[in-house]
């Protein structure tokens, strides 16, 4: 991992004063930059636009802190009623408004704004920058932010406490670099160049929201439009229906429980289920070394799948026993905090060591390989809809980490698609397409995009890792005044 720290080896009493008599190493520290840069304070204003939420009766799609993905910057808001958001007062937000978490900076709480919604609000914990001072490109500078050259930077002026938070006031301390002859003979090609990577991202996550919706679409077409004879009628439990589940700490009797269930079990093509012994968990070897210089193995767990279902290469493992991921497999989400239901619990994700890499991961993942690689895919792209979203959500147990054991898993019901539905849903979420050739400045973003609508969900996630990695090489040989060729492959 790159670092632009420069640690001095000393400290002046006049800077202690300056740095308002703080003695954190931190402060003394310096950052790495190029001859060309500005500050944050000097590109940007900060928007305090406010929506009153006193006396309101509406419905607003909410952001707040968990909103916004640390890993990719991806912002996905959450509909509330006004009398739900715990606060009298929030901002209101604009398309290309970029997000700054407050309180999760140096983890990459940093996002921007893709949609334009008159309800679209966000929690004063974050800090909005809107309107540029100057003649940049707001996607550039986005793809500054989201860098670990930035995060790096936040680091060296977080206030202090058990939850560092980022004070906004310290604006004229962040440094943005830009380009240089040195980097390109013609530099404003290689901010154009970082703008269009940025937007190609987010694209991307746009299409991965997207096909993720079109499942959810598919799959509940299906159910209710070939149902068997017999409608769905909710009854209270008895006494003999508990003793039989032996479990009262349960939505398994909630209506919402019971009204999918019927819809899976009536299904005309029959049902499904997973063996109990198919499921295998993980573990975390107790002699292990986290991120490596030799990365042997791909580190997972559930942190680092997102809440569709995207694994996030971004961490490794080295250790002296035997992997447990060395084939294509399932990996599902067994536990987790996330959530009020439970509805973050079952969220899987499809780990393919072609793609990957050989890997590790721990007790709360569980592991399914021994089906086909299409019955696999099928498998993810049911456990990650909508449906079985609120179905794990009722059979999830526990208060703060919400849980589902193997046996659970085992419970779950399946639909038996025909294969030409089945294709049609795995489809969307598998499918790779040769990279796009003869690209160039005008015309990359265009081209890009029309692949991306083709792409499967796996392949748009890969992509946007390889992406992420592009753009902080950029953004390194920028700061290090180094030459750029401007390269399109990725």
């Amino acid at each position: 991992m790159r670092s632009y720290i420069i640690k001095p080896k000393s400290v002046k009493k006049s800077e202690i004063i300056k740095n308002d008599y703080i003695f954190s190493a931190s402060r003394h520290n310096n950052i790495q930059i190029n001859s060309n840069f500005d500050y944050l304070v000097n590109l940007i204003k900060i928007s305090k636009k406010s929506v009153s939420l006193t006396n309101q009766k509406k419905y607003f799609n909410y952001v707040e802190i968990g909103s916004i993905n640390t890993t990719t910057g991806y912002i996905e808001p959450t509909l509330k009623k006004s009398i739900d958001i715990s606060t009298d007062s929030v901002f209101q937000l604009e398309k290309d408004d970029i997000l700054i978490s407050t309180v999760r900076t140096y983890l990459g709480g940093i996002g921007i704004i893709n949609q334009k919604d008159q309800y679209l609000v966000a929690s004063k914990a974050l800090i909005v920058l809107r309107e540029l001072k100057k003649d940049i490109n707001k996607y550039y500078l986005f793809g500054i932010l989201r860098t670990g050259f930035f995060i790096e930077q936040t680091n060296l002026i977080l206030n202090a406490s058990m939850y560092p938070r980022m004070d906004k006031d310290s604006f004229d301390k962040l440094k943005i670099p830009f380009p240089t002859n040195t980097n390109h003979q013609n530099p404003e090609k290689v901010e154009n160049h970082i703008s269009n990577i940025v937007q190609n991202i987010i694209d991307k996550e746009e299409q991965i929201k997207l096909k993720n919706k079109q499942i959810d679409e598919l799959i509940e077409k299906e159910l209710k439009e070939k149902q068997k004879a017999g409608s769905f009628s909710y009854r209270y439990p008895k006494i003999s229906e508990i003793r039989e589940e032996t479990r009262l700490d349960t939505g398994l009797y909630e209506r919402n429980f019971k009204e999918i269930d019927f819809l899976i079990r009536n299904y005309e093509g029959g049902i499904f289920q997973i063996p109990l012994d198919k499921f295998k968990s993980g573990s975390t070897p107790k002699v292990r070394v986290f991120d490596p210089q030799n990365k042997k193995y791909k580190w997972v767990t559930p942190t680092l799948i997102t809440d569709q279902g995207n694994y996030q290469p971004s961490a490794t493992i080295n250790m002296d026993s035997k992997n447990n991921l060395s084939k294509d497999c399932i990996l599902i989400i067994n536990r987790t905090s996330k959530g009020k239901k439970g509805e973050y619990v079952g969220i899987t994700c499809f780990y393919e060591v072609n793609s990957f890499g050989l890997g590790q991961h721990n007790q709360g993942l569980y592991q399914i390989k021994d089906y086909s690689k299409f019955e696999k895919l099928f498998i993810i792209c049911l456990l990650n809809s909508k449906l079985y979203r609120k179905l794990c959500g009722c059979i999830s147990i526990g208060s703060k980490m919400k849980e589902m054991k193997s046996l659970d898993f085992a419970f779950l019901k399946f639909p038996n698609f025909p294969d030409s539905k089945q294709k049609e849903i795995v489809n969307l979420y598998y499918k790779s397409l040769e990279k796009n050739k003869n690209l160039n400045i005008e015309n990359y973003l265009e081209i890009e995009k029309i692949r991306n609508r083709k792409l499967g969900i796996f392949q748009l996630n890969l992509e946007i890792f390889s992406l992420q990695e592009q753009l902080e090489t950029l953004v390194h040989k920028i700061v290090s005044e180094e030459y750029i060729e401007i390269d399109f492959a990725y």
